[in-house]
């Protein structure tokens, strides 16, 4: 065939071709080889009407499948040439009813250019997309308490396949949003990196966390007035050891985070050193406050405070076991304390560090039937009996806190003197990031 014939010979032609060819070599040579095959006349002649027959069907079949193959091939062209039609302007119009902004960004030579943006940045910004493609655009309109952790965390992104980031980004009426900016890498090449981004609005989600962050706080704070007033209630009826809750409390926290008790856990021992004599608002002040050395009846009495603190504390719903830690918090591992007579494991480790605190505030402080017997004294009683009446680990934290680190009790007249401590110790909410 001529070589300019072949180049314009489609398929179709070609398939054409090959179907003449084949039908005419059927023709041609069909009669010969039967002939040459059955020398009776009359048979031959069935056979070429069979093979006629045959003929036709096979040609028919053949004419179907190209004709059904040609409509298919028509209908997909058809839409491809719609859809090459429709899409730059549904493009558009797509972007222009979605909630978010989506961008491409070219990263080479250690800098990235935004080349392309959505229309519908003007909507939810308010920048015109020409602005928007201006350099340093998206710098100049980050916050500045985020603009360093926003661009650093880009650096790592555009350096790897991508990632997402928070921050807050100023609109063209000077508000700011918060948006999360997500990026993905789509193609790479020996100079350049080629990014897909998603800007998507996160503010509604944002005010409504901070609303509730907002009530949690105001609930938390009413939480420890309400504690802290308890503690002041229960001092009142005992103003020589005002103060000694609050001192307990700190130094239960600053065991357990010798013994390396994260700051939650700290703040629940605070809380139970706050209460932990809740119950002596159940005893008779004069026993409370008497100058001398208490009879038996009268002792037997004041250890009824530690079974009262839980009948008034438990049903309370608190973080931590309060309850459970003012009801132990005179038990000794050896079984020898009150009110339960608990033994080693039965008694929570939260009741254990208290313990230890409390034993050693008590020891360390004046009293009215007696002077104050001395930190070295109260240490050595931990020291003697670690292991037998005092948790082993809590008592060895002590002592490394007053021998090795120097603590010191801390000093106040009441809880609320320590109140400060407790709202400072709270984690600090900050916005999205």
């Amino acid at each position: 065939m001529n070589p300019k014939l072949r180049k314009r010979c489609t398929p179709s032609c070609k398939i054409i071709v090959g179907y003449v060819i084949a039908a005419s070599l059927w023709i041609f040579f069909g009669d010969w080889v039967l002939f040459s095959l059955w020398p009776d006349k009359s048979a031959v002649f069935q056979l070429g009407l069979i093979k006629g027959w045959g003929f036709v069907l096979f040609t028919s079949l053949v004419l179907f499948f190209l004709l059904q193959k040609n409509t298919q091939l028509l209908f997909k062209a058809q839409l491809a040439e719609t859809a090459n039609h429709l899409l730059p302007l549904s493009i558009d119009k797509i972007f222009s009813a979605t909630p978010v902004i989506v961008y491409a960004l070219d990263y080479r030579d250690g800098a990235a250019t935004l080349t392309w943006v959505s229309n519908n940045i003007e909507r939810i910004l308010g920048y015109r997309v020409e602005a928007a493609l201006a350099p340093d655009w998206w710098q100049r309109h980050l916050h500045p308490e985020d603009r360093q952790r926003a661009e650093e965390a880009g650096t790592r992104f555009l350096s790897a396949t991508g990632g997402s980031r928070e921050y807050r980004f100023r609109r063209n009426d000077g508000g700011y949003l918060y948006v999360k900016d997500e990026l993905q890498l789509i193609e790479e090449t020996p100079h350049s990196r080629v990014f897909i981004g998603v800007w998507t609005d996160l503010s509604d989600n944002h005010r409504a966390q901070l609303e509730v962050e907002d009530y949690a706080a105001r609930v938390e704070d009413a939480m420890y007035n309400t504690i802290n007033m308890i503690a002041e209630l229960t001092e009142l009826r005992d103003s020589y050891t005002a103060g000694h809750e609050a001192r307990v409390g700190e130094l239960a926290a600053a065991i357990a985070a010798e013994m390396g008790y994260d700051s939650e856990y700290q703040q629940g021992l605070r809380i139970a050193g706050l209460l932990h004599d809740v119950g002596k608002i159940g005893i008779p002040s004069e026993i409370l406050t008497k100058p001398a050395r208490l009879t038996s009846a009268e002792y037997e009495l004041i250890k009824t405070h530690a079974e009262n603190s839980f009948l008034l504390l438990k049903d309370i719903e608190f973080p931590w076991p309060i309850a459970a830690v003012a009801h132990q918090h005179h038990e000794r591992l050896d079984g020898s304390g009150y009110p339960q007579g608990l033994r080693g494991d039965q008694i929570i480790m939260e009741a254990r560090i208290l313990a230890i605190a409390d034993v050693v505030e008590s020891m360390s402080s004046h009293r009215p039937y007696r002077a104050a017997i001395g930190l070295e004294l109260a240490l050595e009683e931990i020291e003697q009996n670690a292991g037998t009446l005092y948790d082993a680990r809590a008592a060895a934290a002590c002592l490394r806190l007053f021998r090795a680190l120097d603590y010191q009790i801390p000093q106040a007249d009441k809880p609320n003197d320590f109140f400060y401590q407790i709202q400072a110790s709270r984690s600090v909410r900050e916005p999205i990031s």
